[in-house]
């Protein structure tokens, strides 16, 4: 029987789950200064411009890449390159990229994600055995 930490770290490994985290990190970057407001003083300094509206879509379409990564192992391909692409334009469209900690963590987060590779142990046992079928 194996325990929750045990299963969670199998579930884990069989997914790009550092780069989908990254990716998570950025959207939460990439919006950060859009929605929060901070008060010096008596002084209230908010963003509301319309790079809010572009903040926003770029953040939702990155925590979708994070999230398509993560559950659906298949897309990790197509969603690496479309998370790099939004993190590349996040730089001059979305508050100079979430501080630009939100376009670094985007672009290695992506990077990750393109670069994970499924470990398969099944196919491991069977090429050690002789009985990989063709």
């Amino acid at each position: 029987m194996l325990t929750h930490r045990e299963r969670f770290a199998s579930w884990r490994k069989q997914r790009p789950f550092t780069g989908s985290l990254l990716l998570g990190i950025s959207a939460a970057f990439l919006l950060l200064p859009a929605v929060v407001s901070v008060r010096l003083g008596d002084v209230l300094i908010s963003i509301s411009t319309i790079a809010g509206v572009s903040t926003l879509l770029l953040a939702t379409l990155m925590a979708l890449c994070a999230a398509s990564a993560l559950l659906r192992v298949g897309t990790r391909l197509p969603t690496g390159v479309c998370a790099m692409i939004l993190a590349l334009v996040a730089l001059p469209a979305a508050n100079f990229g979430g501080l630009i900690m939100g376009t670094l963590t985007g672009v290695v987060g992506s990077a990750y994600v393109i670069s994970w590779t499924p470990t398969d142990s099944t196919s491991a046992t069977n090429q050690k055995s002789g009985t990989e079928k063709c």
